[in-house]
């Protein structure tokens, strides 16, 4: 019993600056709420609706999906252009490209890009590149994603699924030398 005593002096002596050692405070009372008041809060810019984009709007959406996913605004490269129109899409990863967080990434950019790029006009009818350019000490220099606008235009109009959407693009790599 005196060592459950002592404990308890040496919590009090320990919480002294805190309110180890005060009674339990009372419950609490109930206090209206406060009023709320508006402010004026930065706007931000929003969204395009599911209308088509401008080459413009579509480079900025894509922009934003990408920093959100942890890439580096300077290492990024979106380009639109040619006939027949194409995009090409380029970046650094941070992330080793055997991690599945690499893996993870480079889908979810992929996929936010070809929303994107599903709804700009005139149609990107010749397709999408995406490179990406992987962290750490690997044979793998280049990651690179080709999507044809055949399976981009199914996948918009919602005639296949987003995993076999992504089953149909080319993956391959570029090696270190």
């Amino acid at each position: 019993m005196r060592h459950i005593a002592a404990v308890g002096v040496v919590f009090c002596l320990l919480g002294w600056l805190g309110m180890a050692c005060q009674a339990p405070s009372p419950p609490p009372t109930s206090v209206p709420p406060p009023t709320i008041t508006p402010t004026s809060a930065p706007t931000r810019t929003p969204t395009p609706g599911p209308g088509p984009l401008t080459d413009a709007e579509a480079i900025a959406l894509i922009k934003e999906e990408a920093t959100a996913r942890g890439v580096a605004p300077d290492t990024l490269r979106i380009t639109i252009r040619g006939e027949p129109r194409s995009a090409s899409i380029r970046y650094s990863s941070s992330y080793d490209v055997d991690s599945s967080v690499f893996q993870a990434q480079t889908t979810l950019i992929a996929l936010a890009a070809a929303r994107a790029m599903a709804r700009v006009q005139p149609p990107i009818n010749g397709g999408m590149r995406l490179a990406v350019m992987p962290a750490g000490e690997s044979e793998v220099g280049l990651r690179v994603i080709i999507i044809d606008w055949t399976s981009l235009e199914a996948w918009a109009s919602g005639s296949i699924s987003d995993q076999e959407f992504v089953s149909q693009w080319s993956v391959g790599t570029v090696t270190r030398e």
